[in-house]
């Protein structure tokens, strides 16, 4: 897959400049066109110390839309694999020193990749899960 699209930052209220972006998706292995994504994402410190430490509020949304459901055929229940839409969506709380960041994030998924639940099912396997959350605990060493 490759994206070609357009970004701008935008100003958006309390969480400041915040990257945009609209992609239409092209797969190169199959020469086609396959939908477009709509992605954003922030990084906003928000309680300052004396130490000059910081807690920050960052993430990103992308989601994905107007996607052929044909495109990677049908599971053993005769449904799609791919759906219309879908997308992910990260949120993070970090706290920041000059040297370390230690944080945790919660991150959706809905029907993620552009993959309906189920997708690639089989007499073997019940298939892929791509609705829900996931949890991320971090720690950063900045060089």
């Amino acid at each position: 897959m490759s994206f070609w699209g357009l970004g701008a930052d935008v100003n958006v209220p309390w969480l400041g400049k915040t990257g945009m972006n609209l992609f239409a998706t092209y797969d190169i292995g199959r020469k086609d066109w396959n939908g477009y994504q709509f992605s954003a994402n922030w990084f906003k410190p928000f309680v300052f110390f004396d130490d000059k430490s910081f807690l920050s509020f960052q993430g990103y949304v992308d989601y994905q839309f107007d996607m052929d459901e044909e495109y990677s055929g049908m599971n053993s229940d005769g449904k799609y694999n791919n759906t219309e839409h879908g997308g992910a969506a990260f949120f993070g709380l970090y706290y920041h020193t000059d040297r370390f960041a230690l944080g945790y994030g919660g991150k959706y998924f809905y029907h993620s990749y552009g993959l309906n639940d189920a997708a690639f099912k089989n007499e073997f396997w019940g298939g892929l899960d791509t609705t829900g959350w996931t949890h991320f605990l971090s720690a950063t060493y900045k060089i």
